[in-house]
């Protein structure tokens, strides 16, 4: 009688032990998929340096803009914006100071720099430094830009928020601005764009960045879908009518409006295998600049020596740090060039 019992017992044994077997190995993969996703994380925050991007917000007229008053830690680098949604230094409306510099620097993509570049490496914060030392006197810069923007996103900006007492006010634009702005609801919706950070870093690489491996990038890498005879000719007229309004509001202060011309590195390959040739766009934005009375500059010099410098573009129309330098000289010179008294 005592046989089946002991049968009985050693099968109960033997499944003990394999629920035990199982509960072992079920925690060793737990624990080690726990390690990996907080490895993953931490490997995705701190070493890539995502989980933290610039938030933009939604606008009636403006489309999208970012976010007043956010600093952010992005792929090693520091993003700051201000109160009135500037990637630039906290400053007042009005100046504090009699003998205060102020100017304004309104563009897209190619002069904001971006997450890969730090806030000190922007040009404009390069142009404020280097200002103030030579001036000798508070120099105020202000960073109005969008990565996509257009005359038809600027203008908005400009008639919501004024020009804050510039003494001048630039305007960087490429040859698709005379045809293209971001027109489409883009905050929130473009992952490029996003309003609220995402929950995790890994996340963020995953939804955000594992796409970009299988599918070409849009307008962010390119010269955002503009192409030679394609405009629209209402569209750049509407564009036109936006550049003429910056320069006259700018004007209406007794702001200097300096027009500053981009070119993207196929452009000046264009230029050099066909002497003479400029862009349909440039030539659009120059005409236009030129009967609202704004002086125009042609960064074509300044865009070759960066095609030549090792780094300066990020790709066909984007520019690094070295890029951004370069575009910091050119402002300079042609600041103190056209507005002498400001050294005074």
């Amino acid at each position: 009688m005592s046989e089946p019992v002991t049968m009985l017992e050693s099968v109960a044994t033997t499944t003990r032990t394999r629920k035990g077997v199982w509960r072992k190995w079920l925690c060793i993969a737990l624990i080690l998929f726990v390690v990996l996703a907080v490895g993953t994380e931490l490997f995705a925050r701190y070493y890539l340096g995502l989980g933290d991007p610039p938030l933009c917000m939604a606008d009636p007229e403006m489309v999208y803009l970012f976010k007043p008053n956010q600093t952010c830690h992005r792929f090693g680098n520091l993003i700051h914006y201000n109160a009135y949604s500037m990637r630039s230094d906290d400053f007042p409306a009005h100046k504090s100071l009699p003998n205060e510099i102020r100017v304004m620097v309104i563009g897209d993509s190619v002069i904001n720099g971006g997450a890969l570049t730090d806030q000190s490496k922007v040009c404009t914060s390069i142009l404020q430094k280097s200002l103030t030392s030579k001036l000798r006197r508070p120099v105020v810069i202000g960073h109005i830009s969008a990565g996509g923007w257009g005359p038809l996103n600027q203008w908005p900006f400009v008639k919501k928020y004024g020009l804050f007492d510039a003494d001048v006010v630039v305007l960087v634009f490429s040859s698709h601005d005379a045809s293209s702005s971001s027109l489409r609801p883009t905050a929130g919706i473009d992952p490029n764009f996003p309003d609220h950070k995402p929950w995790c870093a890994t996340w963020e690489a995953v939804m955000r960045y594992l796409p970009r491996y299988f599918h070409t990038l849009g307008s962010a890498a390119s010269n955002e879908g503009y192409r030679e005879g394609t405009a629209d000719p209402k569209m750049t007229q509407q564009h036109m009518v936006a550049v003429k309004s910056m320069i006259n509001a700018a004007k209406e202060i007794g702001a200097k409006p300096v027009v500053m011309l981009h070119w993207t590195q196929n452009e000046l390959h264009k230029a050099e295998s066909e002497t003479g040739w400029r862009p349909k766009g440039h030539r659009d934005i120059e005409a236009a600049a030129n009967e609202a009375g704004a002086s125009v500059v042609d960064l074509y010099s300044y865009d070759e020596e960066a095609k030549s410098t090792p780094g300066a573009y990020r790709d066909d129309i984007h520019l690094n740090a070295p890029g951004q330098e370069i575009y910091s000289r050119a402002m300079e010179v042609n600041c103190l060039r056209l507005f002498p008294e400001m050294a005074q």
